[in-house]
């Protein structure tokens, strides 16, 4: 998969780093219409934009159709754990995790399990970079049509090399293995749109 380098030019693109902003900053589920107000849009074109979005992965709906999830960084779904400066959430793939948290160049605890042994894997980030360079891997899926089963699923911690490799060889290469500092780095730039939205809507 090619994640896109943001900030975002289009407006489903514009909506993800928004909503992903007002959930980081406000730790609860969005309405559409406060959405559309902050982004500055008409509510009716967001509503439907957020329908597409959420039927295609890109956003979470809670029961009441608020957004619970965005850009990766959900405060309720995910088989990751993203604490940033000790605020919970909850990530739909391993990449987000590292990703979200570089490029907030934020403190943060990632806490997640192996994907082939499901052993623990915990690690925190200073200043938006790994605390240390362990036998961990990441493996980035190239993903496909179907952005949380070929990508975010696939996307997963490794505890050491051998997993690393067993892991590899089961995806058939569709992939590759990076190493904490840099998938940290990579996510860094997928993410900086998110960043620079969370930046200008962060409370005074």
């Amino acid at each position: 998969m090619n994640t896109p380098l943001l900030p975002a030019v289009d407006a489903p693109g514009i909506l993800r780093e928004v909503a992903f902003a007002l959930l980081l900053r406000d730790r609860r589920p969005i309405e559409i219409d406060d959405l559309a107000f902050v982004a500055g849009m008409a509510a009716e074109p967001v509503r439907e934009a957020v329908t597409r979005l959420a039927k295609g992965g890109w956003l979470d709906l809670d029961d009441t159709g608020r957004i619970a999830g965005s850009a990766g960084l959900s405060l309720a779904t995910g088989p990751h754990a993203l604490a940033i400066r000790g605020a919970a959430f909850r990530t739909w793939c391993a990449y987000d995790a590292l990703g979200i948290a570089a490029a907030l160049r934020a403190d943060a605890l990632v806490e997640t399990t192996c994907g082939r042994c499901s052993t623990a894997i915990t690690f925190e980030f200073r200043n938006g970079q790994p605390d240390r360079s362990g036998p961990e891997r990441l493996w980035l899926a190239d993903g496909g049509g179907d952005l949380r089963g070929s990508f975010c699923t696939p996307t997963v911690l490794l505890c050491g090399e051998e997993h690393a490799a067993d892991w590899a060889e089961a995806q058939g290469g569709r992939g590759r293995l990076l190493n904490l500092a840099a998938g940290a780095r990579l996510g860094g730039e997928a993410w900086a749109g998110c960043a620079s939205a969370a930046k200008r809507l962060a409370r005074p």
